[in-house]
């Protein structure tokens, strides 16, 4: 049993379309998910929904992707999920996202697995996101088959990780907690890498001057959350410094 997990918080008009283009992608899957949670967060924004397929789970107060998250990791691990998987509402997800991500989990001992992101858009921002690897996973040498971590919105659990490993609500925000989690998870287990299990993700840039803005508060937001992270995992974040790929899985093995 596979099930998707989706925190959501509803700002703009924009995020709403964000979001039904991203059911429609899941709607579309060639491996349906046997649930659908779509946490929301409190969102200031009202909209409704026209699908039937998920379960929308309403929070009476803000507490953050973390917390949303946790909630329905809470809610997979009853039903006896064996796979739960993440992604965000500004994601599209390939067809087969969720054929390619379960198949890797039940045929190899990884524990977790991230998959293959790509920017939506096509301005210089969004070019930039690819080639710098912004969201996504750092491979570890020499092999390149193992993920020191993977972002949240391209990535999966079996439920023996999920049981033991949530993600640290004290993260108010989408940056770092799913560094952290990676962090701590990899104590006991492995976090693969599947190339096949492809999404794109949305900035928001309309175009390259417009958008740059945008760009740097993302880049800052993810700067507000390194303390937190270097705080619990000083030692790990040292000792795997010198085994970290410097690149990102967009450029040719060497």
């Amino acid at each position: 049993m596979s099930v998707l997990i989706i925190p959501c918080y509803i700002k703009t008009k924009w995020d709403i379309d964000c979001l039904n283009r991203l059911l429609i992608s899941v709607q579309n899957q060639t491996q349906k998910f046997d649930k659908v949670y779509l946490v929301e967060d409190a969102s200031p924004f009202d909209y409704k929904l026209q699908f039937d397929f998920i379960e929308h789970i309403k929070l009476s107060a803000n507490g953050g992707p973390a917390r949303a998250r946790n909630i329905g990791i809470e809610n997979a691990l009853k039903l006896n999920a064996q796979y739960l998987l993440f992604t965000d509402h500004d994601c599209i997800l390939d067809k087969e996202w969720n054929e390619q991500m379960t198949s890797f989990l039940r045929q190899t001992e990884f524990g977790a697995v991230g998959g293959m992101t790509y920017s939506y858009g096509n301005t210089l921002l969004d070019y930039y996101h690819d080639i710098n690897g912004t969201l996504s996973g750092k491979w570890l040498l020499p092999e390149k088959k193992e993920l020191w971590y993977m972002p949240s919105l391209n990535f999966g659990m079996k439920s023996t990780v999920a049981e033991q490993f949530g993600f640290d609500e004290r993260f108010p925000t989408a940056a770092g907690e799913d560094v952290d989690l990676c962090l701590r998870l990899r104590s006991k287990y492995k976090i693969g890498f599947c190339a096949n299990a492809k999404l794109w993700h949305d900035y928001g840039y309309k175009n390259s001057i417009t958008g740059f803005k945008k760009f740097v508060k993302l880049f800052q937001k993810y700067k507000s959350s390194s303390a937190t992270v270097y705080e619990g995992h000083t030692v790990l974040l040292w000792d795997a410094s010198e085994s970290i790929y410097r690149g990102n899985m967009y450029e040719p093995n060497l």
